[in-house]
């Protein structure tokens, strides 16, 4: 199974990342491939006018990337009330239908604030659900983001055994919706 850990920030030094490895580590405890797709990788040819129709190079291969996988696991940050645009962008870079039609996507918001992404992921989900995707309804929620890494890592073993019963519950989520 090839998951796609989307680290949905290009912010630089972006606690997110430190999540993005957390989640990398613990698909792979589960048994599946994962293909860490950061942000900070969209390039600047994202933004031209023409990139919607006749994609650049760079652009298709993060897109191919995504569309390799079985299913997409998103780490939301909240900036300002709602998710990143460089992750509007790259949805908008996803071709229609295939992009999310029957995709099984997995959320987790991550927040400096007590809401803790809630925002940022339900906004999210508006869009993956327009898109036709499948909703994984377990979401995980992490606030106060600058007290929760300890060296790099996640400090607090209910979030770190939440993010784990998530990854085992998706697993098992895409091979029952997913045809054989």
């Amino acid at each position: 199974m090839n998951i796609v850990v989307v680290c949905g920030t290009n912010r630089e030094g972006a606690l997110s990342r430190l999540l993005a490895a957390e989640v990398v580590e613990t698909y792979h405890q589960v048994d599946a491939s994962v293909d860490l797709l950061d942000m900070n990788e969209l390039p600047a040819e994202a933004l031209l006018p023409t990139a919607y129709k006749e994609q650049p190079d760079n652009v298709k291969s993060l897109v191919d990337r995504f569309l390799k996988s079985d299913g997409a696991v998103f780490i939301v940050p909240e900036y300002n009330g709602s998710y990143p645009g460089v992750l509007k962008l790259f949805v908008d870079m996803l071709p229609y239908p295939e992009g999310f039609d029957h995709r099984p996507c997995a959320f987790i918001g991550l927040a400096a604030g007590q809401f803790k992404g809630l925002r940022s992921v339900e906004h999210f989900q508006q869009v993956a659900g327009y898109r036709n995707a499948h909703l994984y309804p377990r979401r995980l929620f992490i606030g106060d983001s600058f007290r929760q890494f300890v060296d790099g890592k996640l400090a607090d073993d209910e979030l770190t055994e939440r993010l784990k019963e998530q990854a085992a519950g998706f697993v098992e989520y895409i091979k029952a919706i997913k045809p054989a």
